[in-house]
């Protein structure tokens, strides 16, 4: 009898599953089509149109040489180029603004397919990511960063240690502001003291965008001085 219940009640919610579906489909976050119970996030057409950044010796160089003379990295990588009116720009912007976490989810899940032979998988101790401050993370209720960190931390059974790094400054955005003014704005983080004993690792800081690398410099000199840490950057996108 309560067998039949259990069933019963299984079966009725997959109907609702299902009747929801019909009047409200999930949508492609790219183009905006119906996508299938199969696909998540994006539609097969998105997905492929997706501008992923090679994984190369070469490449890497590349972003590399952002922070030359400046920072100190073993590893520098990203998974998507960034350009205006892209599909990635547009699962950047719902990911930031409208909270909808399961793009940083599904955005590691690529992570964890692009990278699989990189070096920098076995490389890392913990993971952290570049914090907002605690007053605009309360007003906004969220991180960005967050979902995407976890899940990469769950895929490459490393710790995610979210607090690690705290902004102690507001700022406005620097979207508007050129390579020369990000230069010189003062270091916004410091380290969180209830990780003063986790000396001598191998950290790999998340952003999402890299563009002038200002904030990653920022956030990157905080984790490195003074503690003997090693430092890698991996970000979501990459702005050429």
């Amino acid at each position: 009898m309560y067998l039949n219940a259990k069933v019963h009640k299984v079966v009725g919610m997959w109907v609702l599953i299902n009747v929801f579906d019909l009047f409200y489909p999930k949508c492609c976050l790219g183009c905006g089509e119906s996508l299938s119970s199969k696909q998540a996030v994006l539609c097969e057409f998105c997905l492929l149109h997706l501008d992923f950044i090679p994984i190369s010796v070469a490449h890497e160089s590349e972003m590399k040489r952002r922070f030359y003379g400046k920072l100190k990295l073993t590893h520098c990588t990203a998974l998507l180029y960034f350009a205006e009116k892209s599909i990635t720009q547009q699962l950047l912007h719902q990911l930031k603004y409208k909270n909808q976490q399961q793009i940083g989810e599904f955005l590691a899940v690529l992570s964890q397919k692009h990278l699989q032979n990189h070096a920098i998988i076995s490389w890392v101790d913990f993971i952290v990511c570049v914090p907002l401050h605690p007053s605009k993370e309360k007003k906004r209720g969220y991180n960005q960063l967050d979902s995407y960190c976890k899940k990469l931390s769950e895929l490459w059974n490393v710790p995610y240690h979210k607090d690690y790094l705290i902004k102690t400054s507001k700022s406005r955005t620097q979207t508007r502001k050129n390579i020369f003014q990000r230069a010189k704005l003062k270091s916004e983080f410091i380290i969180n003291p209830k990780y003063d004993d986790l000396k001598n690792k191998k950290i790999l800081l998340i952003d999402d965008v890299m563009t002038t690398g200002s904030t990653l410099q920022n956030a990157g000199k905080c984790i490195v001085n003074n503690r003997s840490n090693q430092l890698s950057i991996l970000t979501m996108a990459y702005t050429k």
